[in-house]
């Protein structure tokens, strides 16, 4: 049994990086097969101009502390006070939690504790999928965008969470108890920021932002919140570790939409141009 769960992280890392190669694999080959046999060079391009696409936006999330200014120093000010004060609030919270929980909660619980992460890779999958077979281009690019939301913002809380290295809840060290940059960690470290929150959000944010349907909003930041909560039912986050996890989550997918809208993302069109007896064909790839 313990050897089935210390193969979960593997198998989930597994999961995400043959979902990334697919992916990846396939812009490649749609692509090449756009510009022809006889323009093999062209498909190099195509597959460099998804490099630069990946680079920049990571380059982006990675680099925009720096350029924090105003409203958003005090954003992030609002949100770091905001996390501090929710941490002594943490474990009246957490007790009450614990005193309330039900069969039914533990259940939903247990469900997503299980399932966030195929969800999220099927997810992913699905859109990239459905964008392939309804020759829908905004599908595709969500997918792609859900991808590096998810992908970005689990290794920033990755980082966090080594860095801290706050102790969870069943650890039962109380609230202020941490263990940082402690390889390897110890088995009840890594309690802040949440992961199951951060992906739940990362992918959630980059849906909502890209469709602007409210109903459908709803529903997924919903889910996203029991998934969330759903950690602190199992008694395996506090409620400031889900918060923040949420927020690393949201931040980081709202902030790809917005600069892949600002900037021009990938687009990919055909001009045809002919000469008397000559009929030649030319794939534009502009990322800017």
């Amino acid at each position: 049994m313990k050897q089935n769960q210390m193969n979960k992280p593997f198998l989930t890392k597994l999961n995400r990086a043959i979902l990334i190669g697919l992916i990846f694999i396939n812009s490649a080959m749609l692509s090449s097969k756009a510009v022809g046999a006889g323009s093999s060079g062209r498909g190099i391009e195509c597959v460099d101009c998804l490099i630069t696409h990946f680079y920049e936006d990571t380059k982006h999330i990675l680099t925009s502390p720096l350029h924090w200014k105003g409203q958003s120093l005090v954003t992030f000010t609002t949100l770091s006070v905001g996390t501090f004060e929710l941490m002594l609030a943490d474990r009246d919270f957490q007790d009450s939690v614990q005193k309330r929980k039900n069969s039914t909660t533990n259940r939903i619980s247990k469900w997503t504790d299980r399932y966030t992460k195929r969800v999220t890779n099927l997810t992913i999958g699905g859109l990239y999928l459905g964008g392939i077979l309804f020759h829908s281009q905004k599908a595709k690019e969500t997918a792609l965008l859900c991808l590096e939301s998810v992908a970005l913002a689990e290794g920033i809380t990755w980082g966090i969470k080594h860095l801290v290295g706050r102790t969870r809840p069943f650890g039962n060290k109380g609230t202020f108890h941490f263990d940082p940059l402690k390889f390897p960690p110890p088995s009840s470290s890594l309690s802040f920021p949440s992961g199951h929150a951060t992906t739940a959000f990362a992918l959630t944010s980059v849906i909502a932002e890209q469709y602007h349907n409210i109903p459908l909003a709803v529903g997924l930041y919903g889910c996203a919140t029991v998934v969330a909560l759903g950690r602190v039912n199992n008694n395996a986050h506090f409620l400031s570790d889900v918060f923040y996890g949420g927020v690393i989550g949201f931040s980081v997918g709202r902030s790809l939409v917005k600069f892949n809208k600002k900037n021009t993302s990938e687009e990919i069109g055909f001009t045809f141009w002919g000469e008397p007896g000559l009929m030649g064909m030319k794939l534009l790839v502009s990322i800017k």
